[in-house]
């Protein structure tokens, strides 16, 4: 797993152990159950997202990230503070977690990677929120981000499936 400072601070606060399906927010567990799908540029797509999403993509990377991207859910967690924090992080962990490993089902490799990250914002400035999405490398192409660590204002990690096995 690839983190920036902020985000390996939240994941050492944050218990990550045991994540499973009962994690995972039942519209989020909805949309991995449907499974994955390939575009014509070769992007690798979240099917019930894909199935909702349209525009017009430069390439498979700007569509994985446009389609796959989605903000957590936060109901049932507090307005604020470090359990807010926590609970969100692990949310995040769980879904992507489930969506790789469909993704290596379906695609028969780990080449989609989950990114993750936590910020605030909302209406005060001061609310938590978390955005995970999917995207794999493609080459020729530029990665969805950047190197992790140049990210400051807010919390940032790569995940590959591997990251959860073992």
């Amino acid at each position: 797993m690839q983190t920036n400072t902020a985000m390996a601070g939240l994941l050492a606060r944050t218990d990550v152990s045991g994540l499973g399906d009962d994690d995972v927010p039942a519209p989020f567990r909805d949309v991995v159950r449907r499974g994955w799908t390939t575009g014509p540029s070769g992007a690798r797509l979240l099917t019930a997202l894909a199935d909702t999403t349209h525009g017009t993509y430069v390439d498979a990377v700007q569509e994985e990230y446009a389609v796959n991207g989605r903000g957590m859910i936060d109901e049932g967690l507090p307005a604020s503070g470090p359990e807010r924090e926590c609970a969100l992080l692990r949310r995040c962990l769980a879904y992507a977690r489930i969506a790789l490993i469909g993704a290596r089902e379906q695609f028969g490799d780990a080449g989609v990677k989950g990114y993750v990250s936590l910020s605030t914002g909302g209406f005060y400035d001061d609310t938590v929120t978390a955005y995970v999405t999917f995207c794999a490398e493609h080459p020729g192409l530029a990665r969805y981000l950047g190197p992790i660590e140049g990210y400051e204002e807010e919390a940032v990690a790569e995940l590959a499936l591997d990251d959860f096995e073992g």
